[in-house]
């Protein structure tokens, strides 16, 4: 039996441990622009102007909020890749032709994944700097995410309700991924929501053979 209420009561009793401050600047922007391409897949794939039209405004919406954090993540490389990416999201918004859109659209796709391998990049490189000297309070955040993270293992291990856990896995994932949308979120905060993320992705991954059987 998966116990949801256990699961959720651990992670709101953890997010309370938050209170201490470290820099995810740089992952956040990350994780905010893996949004930004969800829309842009979409609109990829979109079979008429108007949807390409309705998941490039979404996708427009979001990158207006990652301003400030990427001023903070400072990595010039990703700055110029967004940029240039968002204006070729606000050219799809002005054609009426679906085939420049679709050529529009993918460009712009192109340039937020280079914008992600950009941060990416960047976080490797400047890993041992002052952004990156928190190590004691990442790993304090760790230890205090251990309890979530055995739950979740367990919850890998009973197969017989793995369709249930799968749905609880994606919940989970889904509810960090909006938080991390949040711009007023405390460092801490952020961490907390990109690890509780990064641990139901986990999950999903080991539990979606098995949850696709159960169908």
């Amino acid at each position: 039996m998966i116990h949801k209420t256990k699961i959720l009561y651990l992670l709101a009793t953890v997010l309370l441990l938050c209170s201490f401050v470290v820099n995810t600047t740089c992952d956040l922007v990350k994780s905010n622009l893996g949004v930004v391409l969800k829309q842009t897949n979409k609109a990829v794939i979109a079979k008429d102007i108007n949807t390409i039209k309705y998941h490039t405004y979404k996708a427009i919406k979001i990158v207006h909020k990652l301003e400030k954090q990427l001023e903070d993540c400072n990595c010039d490389d990703a700055t110029q890749d967004v940029n240039q990416g968002l204006n070729l999201l606000k050219e799809v918004t002005k054609t009426n032709s679906f085939e420049t859109a679709k050529s529009l659209i993918k460009e712009a796709e192109d340039c937020i994944n280079s914008s992600i391998v950009a941060i990416s990049n960047f976080s490797r490189k400047n890993k041992n700097t002052s952004e990156y000297s928190n190590n004691e309070l990442y790993a304090a955040v760790d230890s205090i995410l251990i309890p979530f993270e055995k739950s979740m293992k367990k919850m890998v291990v009973d197969t017989e309700n793995c369709k249930e856990a799968y749905k609880l896995a994606k919940e989970i994932y889904q509810k960090n991924e909006l938080k991390l949308m949040d711009t007023s979120l405390s460092e801490s905060k952020k961490y907390y929501h990109l690890r509780s993320k990064e641990i139901a992705k986990q999950t999903i991954a080991k539990l979606e053979d098995c949850a696709t059987r159960a169908n």
